[in-house]
């Protein structure tokens, strides 16, 4: 009895480990290197991931790890911008101007949503 029990339990935290984990919804304060402040949340799990603004931006990191206002391509994919990121206090006129041709709260494309799930059946097992 006592082997099944222990058995079991192992199975358990073994499954358990293989459950997605979602962000910690804590919000983060980031200098960005322009020296602007960025305060932001994680949003997703660990194969699903992106950051939201305070005031419902998505964001995504350019290709040198910089925080960017989130925005679609032609092909309906969601993006880095280039568009660094900042506070709502501290933003400039270029940045209002280019906040004004995006929607708050973008998320990934069927097709993006697809390769995600791909991920996660080869980390997890399942499509889930």
């Amino acid at each position: 009895m006592r082997k099944t029990v222990l058995i079991l339990t192992i199975a358990l935290l073994a499954f358990a480990s293989l459950v997605a984990v979602p962000a910690k919804q804590t919000p983060i304060t980031i200098t960005q290197p322009d020296g602007r402040m960025l305060t932001y949340i994680l949003r997703g799990d660990e194969v699903v991931s992106w950051c939201e603004s305070m005031d419902g931006y998505t964001l995504l990191a350019n290709s040198e790890g910089v925080l960017c206002y989130a925005m679609t391509d032609k092909d309906k994919n969601l993006v880095s911008s280039g568009v660094v990121a900042c506070n709502s206090e501290e933003r400039n006129v270029q940045d209002l101007l280019f906040l004004k041709s995006i929607d708050k709260k973008l998320f990934y494309s069927e097709q993006q949503m697809e390769r995600f799930a791909k991920i996660r059946q080869s980390m997890f097992g399942s499509g889930e």
